[in-house]
């Protein structure tokens, strides 16, 4: 779904008032554009947000004044975008600091901030006046229709046409919705329980690991983050202490986020109700790139079809690996849903000479991070040059991007990669400020993680390209408009240009230009990468499966008869071959429904159709410049202001193919 917007401030209290927020850092040639997001407290975030609103409001009233006759594209869309603008400079920052930011007051005030802008969201969308102004616009080119046709789209889901009554009761419910996942995801990310083992219980895990949580006792102590969860799982030998540990995961923002899950579901099937729809999945997907829910409910029936028989080899292969472990018959011999990452890891390590925790003997951290940006550049025709600016904790870097033809500054980038208490608990990226070539506005996006500082394993690798796939395309963008920049696409394409780049995590001609920034690093060789890419390959079942299940328990919650959360989860995941474990509450801890990607989950599958399909057009050389950078100005530039199936089919010059998807989960790509 677009992004949305609204209106600017412009009397000189607020203009101040941002000035004084903003950092300008210190400049060098090429970078006078540059503008570094502001580090706020408590008080300074909250006064902020209180007065763009504010003036945003005022801005609202103005707009409604132009009389129809005098509406041109300049003083609607134009104005509209500059507005917008104006907004993201404190909206923002706000929502990265609300998830990173080291003070849980911080934390608190983005996310009152984020329920006022709802509202006020709201407000716009509904506004009658507005919808005639921007309704009466004669777009004059390709970015302006399509802007006016997103805005468009945005009245009418805000519920614009509704009768009175109803436009009302929708309001209520959105902003109802927005502060209830706000405290989900909160209730999440704030969840500082944290899990003790015995030696005994910790047997099998390597030494940097326990030495890094280890108590006075001898124990270990470990909480939710992946540095600690993942590894455990996987290494593990004590099945019990696996069972404990994958439990408490699965119920952490529990039982609360079940009852907000519930209201969730309930408020949006109200929604759809409003709009006389059958579902919730009706009222989303119409702007998807699958247009309907039937569409998405076909694919995912295809998706299972294809999995299921993989699925079920998968569970064999690891069944026969705990039988000889366990010395236990085979055929009395079950595999739980806690021994799928230990067994798959043995088996890894068996057949295929991979262990993932020794796989961070080739990834050293900083090299890593060198060694990615040098990808990037080769790939993209960029240089990042690091620069001190005011940041939100001394573990995050910030970059300059920098076109290496021209030298023109492209926009700045932030790495938060280290975990820490109230920080954000997995892996994202936030494009925190959108360009717009017409202002001459530049972008900023910020990746967070939650890595191991001494070194990567393989699967944390490719955790990282994604990301910064993200980011790449939040940067790179060339978009007229603000409001097209970036990963503002349709919400099933956002995830393919990053799960593409996924793959230079696994390629020999990416992988040996580490040495060229890190001399001493060890470097895989080919026979290495070929058993790495092997023992990814098993398991594909189990993992499509998987997402399978989320993208289908997201569509039951969205569908026609939603029911309770936890027992739809409880009955869909029964039927699964590992069936469902008692006491888990995952529901509860599934963020992307609860929050943007409602009836979209789905998406994840659905855009590694087109990545992979992609990924064809660099054929055996992921490294070659000419089409990284055909990528960068036919995928990336373009952001969201041309239909994300055409973007696809300018740069692919044919309509995408699920072949490659399809060998993906058999197992039989090449």
């Amino acid at each position: 779904m677009k992004r949305v917007s609204f209106p600017n401030i412009t009397n000189l209290c607020a203009v101040m008032a941002l000035t004084t927020l903003f950092q300008i850092a210190p400049t060098y040639s090429g970078s006078a554009d540059r503008t570094t997001l502001p580090v706020l407290d408590d008080v300074t975030l909250a006064l902020s947000c209180n007065q763009i609103l504010q003036d945003s409001r005022h801005r609202v009233a103005e707009m409604e004044k132009i009389p129809l006759e005098e509406v041109t594209a300049e003083k609607i869309l134009d104005q509209w975008d500059a507005d917008y603008m104006a907004l993201e400079d404190v909206i923002g920052p706000v929502s990265i600091l609300k998830n990173v930011h080291i003070n849980q007051k911080v934390r608190d005030a983005g996310d009152k901030c984020f329920v006022q802008l709802s509202t006020f969201t709201t407000e716009v969308f509904q506004n009658e006046k507005l919808f005639e102004r921007v309704n009466s616009v004669r777009p004059q080119t390709p970015a302006q229709k399509q802007l006016k046709q997103d805005l468009m789209d945005s009245f009418e889901d805000s519920g614009v046409s509704l009768p009175p009554e109803k436009r009302k009761r929708f309001k209520e419910i959105s902003d109802r919705i927005t502060e209830l996942s706000q405290e989900f995801a909160k209730n999440v990310r704030e969840n500082n329980t944290k899990v003790t083992f015995t030696p005994e219980e910790y047997k099998g895990l390597p030494q940097s690991y326990i030495e890094r949580v280890r108590d006075h006792k001898g124990n270990i102590v470990v909480g939710f983050d992946y540095p600690d969860f993942f590894p455990f799982m996987s290494r593990s030998d004590h099945e019990e202490a696996r069972k404990r540990y994958y439990i408490a995961y699965y119920k952490r923002g529990t039982p609360r986020n079940l009852e907000i899950l519930d209201e969730i579901v309930s408020l949006r099937k109200r929604i759809a109700e409003l709009y006389e729809l059958p579902s919730y999945a009706h009222y989303v997907t119409k702007r998807h790139m699958v247009e309907n829910a039937e569409t998405v409910h076909k694919f995912l029936a295809e998706v299972k079809d294809i999995a299921t028989d993989v699925e079920r080899n998968d569970l064999e292969e690891l069944k026969k690996i705990k039988a000889e472990t366990s010395g236990t018959p085979l055929d009395q011999t079950k595999i739980n849903r806690w021994d799928v990452w230990y067994y798959s890891e043995k088996l890894r390590q068996s057949r295929y000479n991979i262990d993932q925790e020794e796989t961070r003997r080739y990834f050293p951290t900083e090299p890593t991070v060198v060694w990615l940006l040098d990808v990037t550049s080769r790939l993209y025709g960029v240089r990042f040059d690091e620069v001190t600016v005011p940041v939100w904790h001394e573990d995050v870097r910030y970059y300059d991007v920098v076109d290496v033809e021209s030298g023109e500054f492209i926009g700045g980038i932030y790495l938060d990669l280290f975990p820490r208490d109230g920080k954000y608990k997995h892996a994202a990226a936030w494009p925190v400020r959108g360009v717009s070539k017409k202002a001459g506005r530049k972008p900023i996006s910020v990746m967070v993680t939650n890595f191991d500082r001494k070194g990567l394993t393989h699967g944390e690798v490719e955790t990282f390209f994604h990301e910064f796939g993200h980011v790449m395309h939040g940067v790179l963008s060339q978009t007229e408009y603000c409001l097209h920049a970036g990963t503002e696409v349709q919400r099933d394409f956002v995830e393919a240009p990053s799960q593409m780049y996924e793959e230079w995590a696994r390629r020999m001609e990416s992988i040996q230009l580490i040495r060229e920034k890190c001399p001493d690093c060890m470097v895989m060789d080919q026979e290495m990468v070929d058993r790495l890419d092997a023992a990814r390959r098993f398991g594909r079942g189990i993992t499509y499966s998987r997402q399978h299940l989320y993208a289908a328990f997201d569509m039951a919650l969205s569908g026609e008869e939603p029911g309770k959360a936890l027992d739809v989860w409880k009955a869909m995941e029964g039927k699964s071959p590992m069936g469902y474990v008692p006491e888990t509450e995952f529901p509860g801890t599934f963020g992307h429904i609860a929050g943007g990607y409602a009836s979209g989950y789905y998406g994840y599958m659905w855009s590694e159709v087109i990545a992979l399909d992609m990924l064809s057009a660099f054929g055996e050389n992921i490294m070659n410049p000419e089409v990284g950078l055909r990528f960068r100005n036919t995928i990336l530039s373009r952001g969201g202001e041309v239909p994300s199936k055409d973007l696809v089919q300018d740069f692919l010059k044919r309509p995408v193919s699920n072949q490659a998807f399809i060998e993906e989960i058999s197992g039989t790509r090449e």
